[in-house]
């Protein structure tokens, strides 16, 4: 799924489930603009609407759940609720299925998050939208309603999203922080520690918003890849190299600086550029339509000018993306807009 009626997503997973009042009570220090109730699911009956960036009709949804995280997603078939769900980015925008799973397969910064996770009975999710109460002004149609404002700021929702995340992970029922969109897991220590040290060397909390993962493609070669840079709008990246001849150490740290690079510069990657990189040796760009793992994304992949020569399998760039669009509901077309309806949205 892309951005559209819902732009960022987390998460926080509980040992026990929270009540709306215990949440309320976490999120004092936000205002809240009111309640809505679902009429399909049992397990998050309802969710707080805080006030986010009132004059371009901002909101944070803050939904608690007495469920598991759906980490399938759903399907069309068995559980077309869910899919629907999934589907109109309730998950979080960027959530893919299987999201929690790789998540904690590649715990780099936590590694007690593969197990602490399984201890969770319960969760809490955060979706900023600009479209929920929207009030569209005479003549306009329903198309026309913009799902972003002009002066759309990633970092700015993701600095809000992160502080309403932290005020909930001071409930002892809280076990950690999960962000589906960027497959990271921190217990509430380990994302203060990361938040903390961003701030005070002036830098944007990449490892506490993305994630970088390693992959042995081969015997001889690795891929690393960021995930979760499409939360604030610039690709997510790959670097595939000879596993001998580079430490994975050197690898993260040039994916994280070519990401905080294209964060501060805008600046557009092609097909091509080169870049000094690990092992003191060019790296080439190529833009692909599709990563070599999940989620399904475009990327930039690096490969190094050392001489050797990638697999085929690591080359490919992949075919075009569909769209949502292109999805198809079925019979469950009513379904979309009846959880439409529920966000006030018809």
């Amino acid at each position: 799924m892309a951005k559209g009626l819902f732009t960022q997503g987390m998460c926080v997973l509980l040992r026990e489930a929270m009540t709306i009042d215990e949440l309320q009570e976490c999120l004092k220090d936000f205002d809240l603009v009111g309640k809505h109730e679902s009429i399909d699911d049992d397990d998050a009956p309802e969710t707080l609407v805080l006030k986010y960036r009132d004059e371009v009709q901002g909101h944070l949804l803050v939904t608690p759940s007495a469920g598991l995280w759906p980490d399938d997603m759903g399907d069309p078939d068995e559980s077309p609720e869910r899919f629907v769900a999934w589907s109109l980015g309730q998950f979080g925008p960027l959530a893919f299925p299987g999201c929690l799973e790789r998540a904690s397969e590649q715990s780099w910064g936590w590694e007690d998050g593969s197990d602490a996770i399984k201890e969770h009975k319960g969760h809490v999710r955060f979706l900023i939208s600009y479209v929920l109460g929207a009030e569209e002004e005479e003549g306009e149609e329903e198309e026309d309603v913009p799902l972003v404002p002009d002066d759309y700021d990633p970092i700015d929702e993701m600095k809000f999203l992160t502080k309403a995340v932290t005020a909930v992970l001071e409930s002892p029922k809280a076990i950690c922080y999960f962000n589906p969109g960027g497959e990271v897991l921190r217990d509430e220590n380990g994302l203060r520690q990361g938040l903390n040290y961003a701030w005070s060397h002036d830098l944007p909390p990449l490892d506490m918003w993305t994630n970088v993962r390693l992959f042995r493609a081969t015997e001889e070669w690795s891929l690393m890849d960021t995930v979760g840079n499409g939360q604030l709008d610039v690709p997510d990246l790959e670097a595939v190299y000879d596993t001998d001849r580079y430490e994975p150490s050197d690898i993260e740290r040039f994916l994280r600086n070519a990401s905080l690079y294209l964060l501060n510069t805008n600046e557009d990657v092609e097909d091509g550029d080169t870049a000094d990189g690990p092992g003191d040796v060019c790296w080439t760009a190529m833009e692909c339509e599709e990563a070599l793992s999940d989620p399904p994304r475009p990327t930039i992949r690096w490969i190094p000018e050392d001489g050797t020569d990638p697999p085929d399998e690591l080359l490919e760039r992949g075919e075009d993306l569909d769209d949502l669009d292109d999805i198809d509901f079925g019979d469950d077309e009513d379904e979309l807009d009846d959880e439409l309806g529920e966000f006030g949205i018809s």
